[in-house]
């Protein structure tokens, strides 16, 4: 690794802030044996690090020196932003393509994806995640970690590269104390906790918000289009462009007073992190962008709908294993410590947050959902009891084709298996009115699937589940001297087979 630092001269003390960054980037691009990966996001700070990166390479050839080293703009797509932020998104991509082309630069450009069993639509309404809190943020490794990780040991299969991003101090306190924590003493770099053999560098770190939209309004819009960069900004800070326009005065200088227009921030339109306070999303719709609207009021509905305490939205078995996990932190001065852990959301409120979603779809024109998606969430429901396919009926109600593929066959085929013991076996027997409906169908799927180990899975009567419910409404664990019916046990000593 570099251990030596690029410091600042006196005649490096008069020139722009731009400059230097540029001549950091080509320090390092020159000195580090490493290669260059710059996370781009389509933001106006990670759009500055690339319009620096192409300038630093621009320079280099007029000195005549061989760009012999690839440098890697790695985007990734988390498939959850608003159309015209995918919209943006994907041009700016083509365009850093077409501009590397044009000039002959060796950037490669790369965009990832999460695999279509992390996507949100398969979490929330297959799965059944709850949605993310600061407590229990799953989206982020699922949505962008596991797709760049995935990419990053493809590319630097020893993972040694250098990070460039766009981190900048002025963004807030905390965000200027982790920079300081992370600084590489004797280097302009910083630790990569995730990467051991990697190191990030931040370019613009000292620059202002006003620094970022003054660079990029002397830039021209061959590289991205930056004059619909601020036009995104200016709509999602729910003002209008004169409102949020730059001054010229022997150049283009941004109004101090003004800047609130350029510290927009985005992120997927389901985002419940910052349900309360998203003002890009309101600044949207209040700027006239169409149907923003609908997707605000499905992401409130879908909120409501599932903080209603875990008595009426949690399931009671753990939807991967089918077993019953207990609270098990704190120790037994924790009233909650041994009494049943509330697990995803109920297969109920997941099949009506599939029908809203396949409503908001139609009324939207613009595809939200895709049928692989519908797919899993399907293959999902049937392992909880949803022996109907409900999810594929909704689908052909909404006139979404579905190819009868093998993968499809194979769901059906597990389907009429489950109906035919469900008839056979659990309906209308002198036990089934101890049950829940879906707790019998869910048993049948499940000894379809593997009758070895149905013992070990959780299908509690509806006595236990009703004990539960109370339990986490109480908040603690509540004693009992009554004997819940186990399903199996009653099968056995009535049918005397399974």
């Amino acid at each position: 690794m570099l251990i030596c630092k690029m410091t600042m001269n006196t005649t490096q003390s008069n020139k722009t802030i731009n400059n230097l960054a540029i001549e950091l980037l080509e320090y390092y691009y020159l000195n580090d044996p490493r290669s260059l990966c710059v996370a781009f996001s389509g933001g106006k700070d990670s759009t500055a690090v690339v319009y620096l990166v192409c300038k630093m390479l621009l320079q280099l050839r007029e000195k005549n020196i061989d760009l012999d080293k690839k440098i890697y703009v790695i985007n990734s797509n988390t498939l959850a932003e608003l159309p015209p932020l995918l919209d943006h998104l994907e041009k700016a991509l083509d365009s850093v393509r077409s501009y590397a082309l044009k000039h002959d630069l060796p950037i490669i450009v790369e965009e990832v994806f999460p695999e279509q069993k992390d996507t949100l639509n398969v979490q929330f309404l297959g799965v059944g995640m709850p949605p993310p809190s600061n407590t229990f943020r799953w989206c982020t490794d699922k949505l962008k970690v596991n797709p760049i990780d995935k990419k990053i040991k493809e590319i630097f299969p020893d993972g040694k590269f250098i990070s460039v991003i766009g981190t900048r101090r002025d963004e807030s306190f905390s965000r200027s104390t982790r920079i300081e924590k992370l600084s590489v003493k004797g280097t302009n770099l910083k630790i990569n906790d995730r990467y051991p053999n990697a190191s990030n560098l931040m370019p613009i770190e000292d620059w202002t918000t006003k620094d970022v939209w003054e660079y990029l309004f002397k830039q021209t819009n061959d590289l991205v289009n930056v004059d619909f960069l601020w036009q995104l900004y200016s709509d999602a800070s729910g003002k209008n462009a004169s409102e949020c326009s730059f001054v010229a005065a022997g150049g283009k200088n941004i109004d101090d007073g003004k800047l609130g227009c350029g510290v927009s921030r985005f992120g997927c339109w389901q985002c419940y992190m910052v349900r309360d306070t998203d003002k890009s999303l309101d600044g949207l719709m209040k700027s006239g962008y169409n149907n923003v609207e609908l997707y605000k009021e499905y992401r409130d509905w879908f909120w409501n709908l599932t903080q209603q305490g875990w008595e009426k939205t949690r399931d009671v078995y753990n939807h991967r294993t089918q077993v019953k996990d207990l609270y098990n932190k704190g120790g037994k001065d924790n009233p909650k410590f041994g009494m049943t852990m509330p697990k995803g959301l109920k297969l109920q409120l997941r099949k009506k947050s599939f029908k809203q979603l396949l409503d908001l779809q139609d009324r939207l024109s613009e595809k939200i959902i895709t049928v692989q998606e519908i797919i899993l969430i399907q293959k999902r429901w049937l392992d909880e009891g949803d022996i109907e396919l409900t999810a594929f009926k909704y689908a052909r109600k909404h006139n979404i084709n579905i190819e009868l593929t093998n993968a499809i066959k194979d769901l059906k085929g597990k389907s009429k298996l489950a109906k035919i013991y469900y008839k056979n076996n659990l309906l209308k027997k002198n036990f089934s009115k101890d049950f829940s409906i879906l707790t019998l169908k869910r048993f049948a799927v499940q000894y379809n699937i593997n009758k070895e180990k149905i013992t070990n899975k959780f299908f509690p009567s509806k006595d236990e589940e009703k004990h539960i419910r109370k339990e986490w409404k109480n908040a603690k664990r509540i004693d009992t001297k009554k004997v819940f019916i186990k399903l199996y046990d009653f099968l056995c000593y009535n049918q005397n087979k399974i």
